[in-house]
């Protein structure tokens, strides 16, 4: 009976850590995932291939769409 209470309550806490997450957050897990990406690719794989834009790029350009 303790497991799906602890369970659950870890789901909420989870919850709520991701919906404070502040820019900071989001910007280190952003720029983690694309460092992941970059390293799982080789060098010769990535030639020709455009480079992922970095975080303030990447708000900015989503700001863009959302204006048009």
């Amino acid at each position: 009976m303790i497991r799906p209470v602890t369970k659950m309550l870890t789901m909420i806490g989870l919850i709520m850590i991701g919906g404070c997450a502040t820019d900071n957050m989001r910007q280190g897990l952003y720029e983690g995932f694309r460092v992941q990406s970059n390293l799982q690719s080789s060098p010769p794989e990535r030639v020709g291939k455009p480079e992922s834009p970095n975080y303030q790029d990447y708000e900015r350009l989503k700001k863009e769409r959302l204006e048009h």
